[in-house]
């Protein structure tokens, strides 16, 4: 049993990397996420509502 733990949490990291990797290799996403991050030590936050109505119109977007 202990194997088969030892296995499946294996996997849950691998499945990670294999994320992070992903993110990493696109260069919009990288590019993004450092904009982001110049952002937030600028101290410019979005408020909960903020992005609640931000998610709604990109979703109303793509339907």
């Amino acid at each position: 049993m202990a194997e088969t733990l030892a296995l499946a949490e294996a996997k849950v990291h691998l499945e990670a990397l294999e994320e992070t990797i992903a993110v990493l290799a696109d260069t919009d996403a990288v590019r993004q996420l450092i904009a982001s991050d110049a952002q937030l030590a600028r101290g410019e936050e979005e408020t909960e509502q903020e992005l609640a109505e931000a998610m709604q119109y990109r979703a109303a977007r793509e339907r």
